[in-house]
């Protein structure tokens, strides 16, 4: 058998939390404007890298699906987040309820217990006088009880409709798939002998102009007249208007159906979080007007035309200049291999330089003596040559 939860006491209705409620609507529109603020940017990255193919398709096309499930899920976290304020809202409420009707027994001569009975502060008068006290003390009693378990409920309904909207949303975004193990045996191998350079890392394209960020949209809002409200800017014209529109939203995703009707309008959400809209036609005035939340918490502007508005101070777009390219190194040819002189073969002298053909002549050889070609040589020199090429012509 089940225990029954004890209704609370008076102290702890006194100090019924709601301070949970507010910051978990913070901490929510804090996740939902950074998720998807990096899927955003992933997916802009994806489309400005310079690769084509089947797999570049494939890339874009899967950061988009990321980019789209995860605007989804912002936008059910800023609901949720709405859900949780406005709950913190009500019980604070209920919560005051109970404490006015606390003070106003007390205030009767009543002491009020943990058990939210009154006890009657006065001890004299008549017979009448006590009972006319004692139906007091019970009627201030029931409205503080009615009170409390009014407070409870509206805890319980809270609870309810803030888990409804955060309902499904752990399941939205797949599980992260496990990477494939590498290939085994991928080597590096050399195809000749030679030895090349390796060319330097080829410098980055430039960064695309990018959008403005909220910083940059409340800087040109707040430069504009104010309205008639602390959150209403005038602006001079709808062409300023529109002008103002398409440098705001530039950067920004559609958000489908953004005003639950599409006949009112269009809104867009940025990469830091920050949505604008603009209604075709506001309720007070019936001129086109542009709708700006920032991330941060309660920041909203108004934008209405009016002719004694202020033209808004756009700043011009700045591309980053593009990094200098290192010129690319050529291939490396080794030095040649340097040899030892070759030694010279045996029994042979190697040729003296400047130095030309040796005549006959000038050495001994074998030689006739004068008028005696009949008898054995001897060894001497000719007097004169005898060959042509030793004759001068």
């Amino acid at each position: 058998m089940s225990a029954v939860a004890a209704f609370p006491t008076l102290s702890q209705l006194l100090a019924w939390p709601t301070e949970h409620l507010t910051e978990a609507a913070d901490h929510w529109e804090d996740v939902a404007g950074r998720c998807y603020g990096v899927a955003n940017q992933v997916w802009r990255d994806a489309l400005a890298v310079d690769w084509r193919g089947a797999a570049a398709d494939t890339l874009r096309t899967e950061t988009h699906s990321d980019m789209l499930t995860t605007s989804a899920v912002a936008d059910q976290l800023h609901e949720a987040a709405k859900v949780a304020r406005s709950g913190a809202s009500d019980l604070y409420a209920a919560r005051s309820r109970v404490r006015y009707a606390v003070q106003d027994a007390r205030a009767a001569g009543f002491d009020v217990g943990e058990d939210l009975s009154d006890t009657d502060r006065s001890s004299g008068g008549s017979a009448a006088q006590r009972a006319a006290r004692q139906t007091q003390a019970q009627a201030f009693a029931g409205d503080i009880r009615q009170r409390a378990v009014q407070l409870v409920g509206l805890d319980q309904q809270v609870a309810a409709k803030v888990t409804t909207a955060v309902a499904g949303i752990r399941h939205a975004v797949p599980p992260t798939p496990v990477p494939a193990a590498p290939a085994q045996g991928n080597r590096v191998q050399a195809v000749d002998n030679r030895t090349w350079k390796q060319d330097p890392t080829p410098a980055p394209p430039p960064e695309p102009a990018t959008g403005p960020s909220a910083d940059d949209i409340r800087k040109v809002l707040d430069k504009l007249p104010l309205g008639n409200s602390p959150d209403i800017r005038e602006i001079r014209s709808p062409e300023d208007l529109q002008n103002l529109w398409r440098w705001a939203q530039q950067n920004g995703v559609e958000i489908p159906n953004g005003y639950g009707d599409p006949s009112k309008g269009t809104r867009y959400r940025l990469p830091d979080g920050t949505t604008i809209g603009q209604r075709w036609a506001a309720e007070s005035t019936g001129k086109p007007v542009l709708d700006v939340r920032f991330p941060s918490k309660g920041d909203y502007t108004k934008v209405h035309i009016n002719p004694q508005g202020g033209v808004p101070d756009i700043p011009a777009p700045v591309r980053p200049a593009p990094p200098e390219v290192p010129p690319v190194q050529a291939p490396v040819e080794p030095p040649a291999a340097t040899r030892p002189p070759a030694a010279p073969t045996p029994g042979r002298a190697p040729p003296l330089v400047g130095i030309g053909p040796v005549p006959p002549e000038s050495v001994p050889h074998p030689v006739h003596p004068p008028h005696s070609h009949h008898g054995p040589p001897v060894l001497g020199k000719d007097e004169l040559p005898d060959l042509d090429e030793f004759n001068p012509g």
